[in-house]
């Protein structure tokens, strides 16, 4: 059986009162200092404004609040101060002809709601601890409901994941071997057999090029279906991005692509697979590339970092993924191009999600280096930035 928390009802707590009348702030005042004691710290402020100056700048968890304020009426005072304020914890202290107010109050984000006059410091002090314990409950139910949809969505995720890499790697060695044999044919027909005849040469470089790339998109399947298997070593992700670097380098001199580069020194190596990471980096450097006209400019930083509680460190859509105390390595890639709609930026690392299908593109990239990311126990985010272009953030654990 498990052991019961006691709760402290006792404890002093720490409130703010919301009220412009003087006579009934002096009424809350005097129930709330007089002894036994039930606060600690009590703020008092008589418009909507000052209160929301005196919780951003004091840690209060309990506000007895009366709706109608010189700056703010009825139901709105509740909506503003409950959105600026999520965990705070919230009495309405109604008048007596305002219950079907105080009752709308209750749906809106209020715990409890106290009718002028009608109560003591007994049971003043009795609504407020029970609506902390209410509000507690409330907070660790929405939690519990977050980390279910989240449990759902991966499930989801890692069962679409096995039938699209299972589809996947029975088509690609379904193909591969004929396009091997067309492969080594047309290389026989450009080595052996000479023609003088342009067009014939033209078509059959045509034919090698257009082989070798639907035998890149095979080699992405097959990638995409097999991830496991990884060859891991210490390495310097310095060493791995500047070795991408030079694999794009026609497509960066092409385009007239300036790379503007910031590294911390001393970077602490990685257990990674080279070969894997040197994908990941190539996808995002040529998605980078082609989102922006010639004479566009990508930027990358290396940093490292420690996690603390409040995880300050890491994006939002990776919060979760990581633990305080571990240390990371945060790679930022950023260009100046186009973005990414914000219908479409959910969909991005979906299986042949891609934006430039008209001009070759198949939609595995992301999909296959978010994989690779996630399989080395790190994590890839990538967004819009706020003035134009598109940021990808890619995390590893030392």
């Amino acid at each position: 059986m498990s052991k019961k928390i006691k709760k402290d009802y006792s404890r002093p707590l720490d409130v703010i009162v919301v009220e412009d009348n003087q006579v009934d702030a002096r009424i809350l005042e005097s129930m709330l200092l007089d002894p036994p004691t039930i606060a600690k710290t009590l703020k008092i402020a008589n418009t909507l404004s000052s209160a929301i100056k005196i919780l951003e700048e004091n840690e209060i968890e309990i506000a007895i609040l009366d709706l109608n304020l010189p700056d703010s009426k009825g139901i709105d005072t509740i909506v503003e101060i409950s959105k600026k304020f999520p965990k705070l914890t919230i009495v309405i202290n109604t008048g007596a002809y305002e219950d079907e107010l105080g009752l709308e109050a209750l749906s809106l984000g209020a715990q409890d709601f106290l009718l002028k006059g009608k109560y003591n410091a007994y049971v003043l002090n009795k609504i407020l601890r029970y609506c902390l314990e209410r509000k507690r409950l409330e907070i660790e139910l929405k939690q519990a409901y977050e980390t279910l949809k989240d449990t759902q969505s991966q499930l989801i995720e890692s069962e679409k994941m096995k039938v699209v890499g299972g589809l996947a790697s029975g088509v690609a060695h379904e193909v591969k071997n004929p396009l091997a044999t067309i492969l080594y044919g047309v290389t026989y027909l450009i080595e052996q057999v000479k023609m003088d005849d342009d067009k014939y040469n033209l078509v059959l470089n045509n034919i090698k090029e257009a082989t070798n790339r639907a035998n890149g998109i095979i080699t992405d399947l097959l990638d995409f279906a097999s991830l496991n298997k990884m060859n891991r070593t210490k390495s310097n992700i310095v060493d791995v991005i500047e070795k991408s670097l030079s694999l794009v380098h026609y497509q960066i001199s092409k385009n007239v692509i300036d790379i503007v580069k910031d590294y911390e020194v001393d970077l602490p190596l990685l257990m990674i697979d080279v070969n894997r990471i040197e994908q990941v980096f190539v996808n995002i450097f040529l998605n980078a590339i082609f989102s922006m006209e010639k004479n566009g400019k990508i930027g990358i930083r290396i940093h490292s970092s420690f996690i603390f509680d409040n995880k300050q460190a890491l994006p939002s859509a990776a919060k979760d993924k990581f633990n305080p105390e571990q240390k990371l390595i945060i790679v930022e890639i950023d260009d100046v191009g186009k973005g990414i709609p914000e219908n479409e930026i959910s969909r991005i690392f979906d299986p042949f999600y891609t934006s430039r299908r008209g001009s070759g593109g198949v939609g595995l990239g992301l999909s296959v280096s978010k994989n690779i990311i996630e399989n080395h126990g790190g994590s890839i985010v990538v967004e819009n930035k706020a003035d134009c272009g598109v940021i990808a953030k890619l995390i590893f654990i030392v």
